[in-house]
């Protein structure tokens, strides 16, 4: 092969592995934000992660999240790191696939939200499913001595630690942390990072009007997959 063939290959390939460019992305002022959300994209990983592989729906997420100070990309860019095999091993639940209509057929991956509210769903997961060990183990104790002993001012912080970082731990060394969902189709062999999404269902519909907007025109298998679902 010459040098010319060897550039074109090169040129190819390097075109395949860039997701398609359909539409150009405006600001509300009429500013093209094409080039910066472009460069946004390069500079948290994605194409290290999935070249030609993630959805500009996807991109748009994830930079108004960081735009506005809500979501943090790099807790996303991690989770798909463990996906793909790259990265460290995720904390949070194991990838499924989505049963129910409309987002039957697609995966989703959790990952941790920045804020109180991802907080308070794992405390709330940890105390349903551990309770409070510590506090258990000093009424076993009181059971035991055949003793009535009361909660002293002492134990409170051993209390509350245990049900606030002792549940957290003891979640993420289960790998079952909760959070909001990346969504993601499998497609011979691969993963195609599609969209962000939450667990509330009456969202739902308006995310799969999404991806069928946008993520079926960049991906053509897709349509397909979610009408065979």
């Amino acid at each position: 092969m010459n040098n010319s063939d060897q550039d074109k290959s090169d040129e190819n390939a390097n075109q395949a592995a860039r997701p398609i460019k359909l539409v150009t992305v405006t600001a509300a002022n009429g500013e093209d934000m094409s080039a910066t959300v472009e460069g946004f994209a390069r500079f948290i990983g994605l194409d290290q992660v999935a070249p030609g592989r993630y959805s500009l729906l996807l991109v748009l997420a994830l930079f108004g999240g960081a735009q506005s100070g809500m979501l943090n990309p790099a807790k996303v860019v991690h989770e798909m790191r463990a996906l793909e095999g790259i990265g460290p091993p995720s904390k949070l639940k194991a990838a499924i696939q989505n049963k129910y209509a409309p987002l039957k057929g697609l995966w989703h991956k959790h990952y941790l939200e920045d804020g109180p509210r991802a907080m308070a769903l794992n405390i709330l997961k940890g105390l349903k499913r551990y309770s409070i060990p510590v506090f258990q183990h000093r009424i076993d104790e009181a059971k035991a001595a055949g003793e009535e002993r009361y909660v002293t001012a002492e134990d409170i912080e051993a209390i509350s630690t245990d049900a606030v970082y002792g549940n957290w731990m003891r979640l993420a060394a289960a790998e079952a942390l909760t959070g909001e969902w990346i969504m993601f189709a499998q497609y011979e062999g691969q993963n195609y990072y599609l969209a962000l999404a939450t667990h509330d269902s009456n969202t739902h519909d308006q995310v799969r009007q999404q991806i069928d907007a946008v993520c079926c025109q960049e991906f053509p298998f897709l349509a397909d997959l979610l009408a065979n679902a």
